[in-house]
């Protein structure tokens, strides 16, 4: 896992953040710390992903797709994964077939480790871009204004 997920779900709680206005990837690179062709490209995902739709023009810049509460962070990771879905990547292990070991070892990680992934991906369902949101707000200053660095 690199740093996909979590970087788009800082674009997202920043376009939530951002109450309907149109957040520029410039903008949007200055608060995850990163470069906007990076959050260009993790925006085009969570797009194809129904998660967030764009505005061209003056004045443009991404904006929410759907409402807070209806996006879970297993939305935004599924979105966020690559070509290859197997979590622990057992899948792509050769092992040899003539060892009695070999053999059985691919369909007992499958086994061991296809419970751990659906915890996490039941975990990340329970947990909404709205509760994200409430906990960001917890720990922003009470005097937090709407400055570039923080919507």
């Amino acid at each position: 896992m690199n740093t996909r997920f979590a970087v788009a779900t800082h674009i997202l709680a920043y376009l939530a953040h951002a109450d309907g206005q149109p957040v520029s990837s410039e903008v949007i690179a200055g608060s995850v710390g990163t470069h906007p062709v990076v959050v260009r490209r993790l925006i085009g995902a969570l797009r194809a992903a129904g998660l967030v739709r764009t505005q061209l023009g003056a004045g443009g810049g991404a904006l929410l797709a759907r409402p807070v509460a209806d996006v879970s962070l297993l939305d935004v990771f599924e979105a966020m994964q690559e070509p290859e879905p197997d979590l622990f990547s057992v899948n792509n292990t050769k092992p040899n077939e003539r060892c009695s070991l070999g053999r059985v070892m691919q369909q007992t990680l499958e086994d061991l480790f296809g419970g751990a992934e659906q915890a996490m991906r039941n975990a990340l369902a329970a947990v909404s871009l709205q509760q994200v949101i409430g906990q960001l707000r917890e720990r922003l200053p009470k005097d937090c204004g709407d400055s570039d660095a923080v919507r």
